[in-house]
């Protein structure tokens, strides 16, 4: 008894000394002589943790559970230890249990909310910190941590109110004013960031965090020498911090002083070497300095550090043969990205040279003339003796009529091949065009005196100037709503139906328009040149950004989002229409290649007015745009108009925009078929349809369905100028993007319908693949399906499935997950309550199938996939967004489906 007692207090002073060592001795002793000594198991482990022995320390504790030591105290010291091993799902549990065993225990709480914010459950890490909270009122670090949350979340007024908070209880808490002004900051509202920074920097003027965020603010109120001092400052307090030269680079940049901002981006690189957007910065900067050495050494170390995106790249687009200019360019893309990696650098500059070369002629093909003037350009800084970039550039400046820039440039070539004939030819064009006419005659004797064999090459030489005979042959004025035409129209033999189409219209109906609207003049634009600058059409960030807010997505976890699809989002529609118009024509751009699609329609009254509500074209506009009433048109583009083909009977114009895509089908062209129908024309009764192809078997499957022959169908990917005796319009049934839901309403009544008992399936848990698409595939689709396939998901192609199979697959899934697509137009037939998780690219979110699941009941998430942090070497990879590939991030993949309760947890 002695013996144990003189132990017990060296135990005690072993532990107030750290004496750890000692302390396991005894402890070891005591239990060797009696192994049921379960005091000293609490001592022991402790010792172990504080050696950093924590797998001994839990061995230890684990020991204790069960026996009269304090239960919660235990289960508390093993959550904290998980927590030390990274050992998250273990440490949440282990707190879990200390806490229902012991429910006022604040700080505990405030631990499982850290452990649960580091695991991306933003929700239960909330609940945590709120009960802290209200255990211990004054627990300013609770509040502080929610605030950091509900700013992550992008609930600004939450997060102030907490950040507020914390100041009240502790007015010396220098981070909340950080924070806080942040939070300010990013809601514009300067001078109370400007406030509350400068109210933290009077309680700590040597933080230098205070300084750079204030130098940030003064950037975005256009304070230039305010911004730089407080950068200056914040270098001064502390040289290492990486985010101030980042700072004090872009003000430089900004400025003009491009030497300076590379200066400072460099700081930063060598405080962060693996920093990928430094390198992308500094290597911006370098191109406007034209040092392109420097940028290729830039993007080699970006290289470096993305390996594995690069290495996916290069894989895919390098495994087959390019069969059009695009893959060419991509493929080029991915040979240069290989030599640079393998610092084959003379191989590099010229991989580079012909991927510009080629994006530049993709580009001046598609009608992005600004785009390809910007990498022709390039192309040229690379090769300045290539004399075809000339010939190239200098088109591109005849066509936006910048005819001195086109002379100079189609100049400049002539001085490395005096005689070249093509661009002898079009410089004397232009010449002709300013008035020149001697020197225009003298560069068309230059090309009649020689020996010219390049055919090919003549072909494909742009005309540069619009046809004033082709102008004259089309409408001179519009009419944007075609029930204006037909309120002035003098004809008598026509007819315009409005047709009631989604349940709402009779509270939203803005189909009739009070007062007279008169038909614009046309102003075709200059081809490179915007009507509307503003406005990117179907991409615009401003108008994506505006619809996807009535869906009130809430972030769950880092990248991680839950739509909230109680409240239908307040877009009000037009009445869709069917008009029939005697002697109608229509022009429907035909597809070329898989990205020059049907990126326009025309149709074209008998007195000549061009009907704007069906005359759809690239990029278009969304629901709330405000710039929806055109007067320009692709039409008055065209270097020739193609011949008119006239003809008899009845012909419904059924052709969209993109109707080779899945979607644009079902949900742009099919519809109006239905439309015909509801204004009372029989479908038998019609002569023609127009579509735009029936290359694809989905379109012929889904005609079939309709009871629509092949032999009435006319494609206008073949037949692209028509004039009808008459010609049957149907509107579009809605905005393009944007699912209606007389739409939906009619997919689902068509084909839900078709299922036989037969072809429904047990494919519950299904996940989409895109691995055969062209573009928007998963960089790392093996370790998604990896996860995805443990817990009992099916890889499913939807190219190898009828139109019916898809239907039954989706009408049956319990949950869907799938990269942004086509493929997810199929959300149409999913039954109420079924779980879908869309994956995207972080520059390309969309709202495409969020009506769906809003109108459907479908419980909606998405997960924004990591960003390829060099923009310059993005751009060069994919021509836009959309194309871009994704990367899936496993955790956040992890969290939502723990948050659908797909993955239990399980410890």
């Amino acid at each position: 008894m002695i013996r144990g007692e003189f132990s017990s207090n060296d135990l005690k002073a072993y532990l107030a000394e750290g004496e750890w060592e000692k302390v396991i001795d005894i402890c070891q002793k005591a239990i060797a002589l009696d192994p049921n000594a379960i005091n000293f198991y609490p001592y022991l482990a402790k010792a172990y943790a504080e050696q950093g022995q924590l797998a001994a320390a839990i061995t230890t504790y684990k020991k204790t559970l069960g026996t009269k030591i304090n239960q919660a105290e235990v289960y508390a010291e093993l959550g904290l230890l998980y927590s030390r091993q990274k050992n998250l799902e273990q440490a949440a549990w282990h707190y879990e249990q200390a806490l229902s065993l012991k429910s006022d225990w604040g700080e505990l709480f405030y631990n499982l909310g850290i452990v649960y914010h580091q695991l991306g459950n933003w929700d239960k890490a909330i609940t945590a910190y709120t009960r802290s909270g209200q255990i211990n009122p004054n627990y300013s670090a609770a509040y502080f941590n929610l605030g950091v949350l509900y700013e992550q979340k992008g609930e600004s007024e939450k997060a102030i109110a907490s950040y507020q908070q914390v100041i009240k209880i502790d007015p010396t808490f220098i981070r909340a004013y950080s924070n806080l002004g942040s939070v300010y900051a990013k809601q514009q509202e300067y001078t109370k960031a400007i406030a509350t920074f400068k109210a933290g920097i009077r309680l700590d003027p040597t933080w230098a965090t205070l300084h750079n965020n204030l130098g940030q603010v003064y950037c975005f109120n256009e304070q230039p020498g305010d911004a730089l001092n407080s950068f200056e400052m914040a270098i001064t307090l502390d040289p290492t911090m990486a985010l101030a030269h980042h700072n004090l680079g872009k003000l430089w940049q900004q400025q003009g002083n491009y030497p300076q901002a590379i200066k400072c981006i460099e700081r930063v690189i060598e405080l962060e070497p693996h920093n990928v957007l430094a390198y992308s910065n500094c290597g911006q900067l370098q191109q406007k300095m034209g040092d392109l050495a420097a940028v290729m050494a830039q993007w080699r170390k970006i290289i470096e550090q993305e390996s594995d995106f690069i290495d996916a790249y290069c894989e895919k687009r390098l495994s087959c043969k390019p069969e059009d200019l695009l893959e060419t360019a991509k493929v080029n893309c991915a040979l240069f990205l290989q030599a640079l990696k393998h610092e084959e650098i003379t191989q590099a500059y010229n991989y580079l040279s012909l991927a510009y070369a080629y994006m530049g002629d993709v580009l001046f093909e598609f009608g992005g003339i600004s785009q390809a003037q910007m990498y022709y350009q390039m192309a040229l800084d690379i090769k300045p003796q290539e004399v075809e970039l000339y010939l190239k550039l200098g088109n591109i400046f005849a066509k936006q009529q910048r005819l001195d820039a086109a002379i100079a440039t189609y100049q400049i070539g002539l001085t490395f091949e005096p005689e070249h004939p093509q661009i002898c030819f079009q410089l004397g064009k232009v010449l002709e065009r300013t008035q020149n006419a001697e020197q225009a005659i003298n560069y068309y004797e230059a090309v009649l005196n020689q020996q010219i064999d390049r055919t090919g090459q003549w072909q494909n030489l742009p005309n540069l100037f619009t046809v004033e005979e082709n102008l004259a042959l089309l409408p001179q004025k519009i009419y944007h709503y075609t029930q204006d035409w037909a309120r002035d129209s003098q004809l008598t033999d026509f007819n315009y139906t409005q047709v009631l189409w989604d349940d709402n219209h009779n509270s939203t109906i803005t189909g009739t328009i009070k007062g007279s609207r008169e038909a614009e003049i046309i102003q075709p634009k200059i081809p490179g040149k915007s009507s509307y600058p503003e406005c990117g059409g179907v991409n615009c960030v401003s108008c994506t950004t505006k619809l996807l807010k009535h869906f009130q997505p809430q972030q769950i976890g880092k990248n991680v989002y839950q739509c909230n699809l109680h409240t239908t989002p307040p877009v009000k529609s037009r009445l869709p229409f069917v008009a029939t118009i005697p002697r109608g024509k229509t022009w429907i751009a035909p597809q070329k290649n898989s990205w020059i699609i049907t990126n326009a329609i025309a149709v074209i009254t008998p007195d000549n007015y061009l009907l704007g509500d069906v005359s759809r074209y690239y990029p278009w506009f969304l629901p709330g745009c405000p710039y929806q009433e055109k007067t320009d048109h692709r039409i008055y583009e065209l270097e020739t108009i193609p011949p008119l083909e006239k003809i008899k009977g009845r012909v419904a114009l059924l052709s969209g925009l993109a109707g080779h895509v899945y979607y644009h089908w079902m949900f742009d062209i099919l519809p109006r078929l239905e439309l015909i129908q509801r204004s009372g024309i029989k479908l038998e009764e019609i002569d023609w349809f127009i579509v735009n192809s029936l290359s694809k078997n989905y379109q012929k499957e889904t005609l079939e369905l309709l009871n629509i022959p092949t032999a009435k169908i006319i494609e206008s990917d073949r037949t692209s100028y028509i004039q009808a005796e008459e010609l049957i319009v149907p509107s579009f049934p809605g905005y393009m993007d944007w699912i209606p839901q007389g739409t939906m309403k009619f997919l689902r009544q068509t084909f839900l319908t078709q299922i036989s008992l037969s072809q429904r399936n047990d494919l519950k848990r299904i996940y989409i693949s895109r691995e055969r698409a062209k573009n928007r595939q998963l960089v790392n689709e093996s370790q998604v399906n990896e996860l995805l396939t443990k817990h009992g998901f099916q890889t499913i192609f939807l190219e190898e499935m009828s139109v019916l199979e898809q239907v039954a697959t989706f009408a049956n899934a319990d949950v869907i997950v799938a990269p942004h697509g086509s493929g997810l137009t199929n959300l149409v037939f999913c039954s109420p309550n079924t779980k879908v998780v869309e994956l995207f690219s972080p520059n390309y979110v969309r709202t495409d199938y969020l009506m769906i699941s809003q109108q459907l009941n479908l419980q909606h998430y998405y997960l924004i996939g990591r960003n390829f942090d060099c923009s310059s070497l993005r751009n060069l990879m994919y021509q836009n967004p959309l194309t871009e590939d994704i990367w899936v991030d496993i955790t956040a993949l992890k969290l939502v489906l723990q948050h659908l309760a797909q993955i239990p947890a399980t410890y």
